[in-house]
């Protein structure tokens, strides 16, 4: 009688531990989105300071200089919740892994179709 509450009381465990993961990981896309808009709109911001740039408007280096902060303060708190994402989800992803070697090459078969005579 005991082992059946033992195992009653894992199995809730396993279960509450499965919440948890999804409750964290669930958090985690919510700030990663957030972030992601807050990124396109520097860009855009920044974006449209080049272009003014580049069609001979006066800028604010000190506005253009501050996007760029922006931008990359941003990605880099993108990167890091990639990584806790890894982490909560137990994936690592790695960008050092090798391809697949190439598959030999075979020849197809062919097949003729058959004739129809009427």
């Amino acid at each position: 009688m005991a082992s059946i509450f033992d195992r009653l009381n894992s199995e809730i465990d396993q279960i509450g531990d499965r919440v948890r993961t999804v409750f964290e990981s669930s958090k985690l896309h919510l700030d990663r989105s957030r972030l992601i808009g807050l990124r396109s709109k520097a860009a855009y911001k920044l974006g449209m300071l080049v272009y003014k740039k580049e069609r001979g408007a006066e800028i604010n280096q000190g506005e253009l200089d501050a996007l760029f902060a922006q931008l990359d303060d941003i990605s880099a708190k993108i990167a890091t919740i990639d990584r806790e994402l890894d982490e909560v989800q137990g994936e690592t992803i790695s960008v050092d892994e090798h391809p697949a070697p190439p598959a030999e090459t075979a020849e197809a078969e062919v097949s003729k179709p058959a004739s129809t005579t009427v």
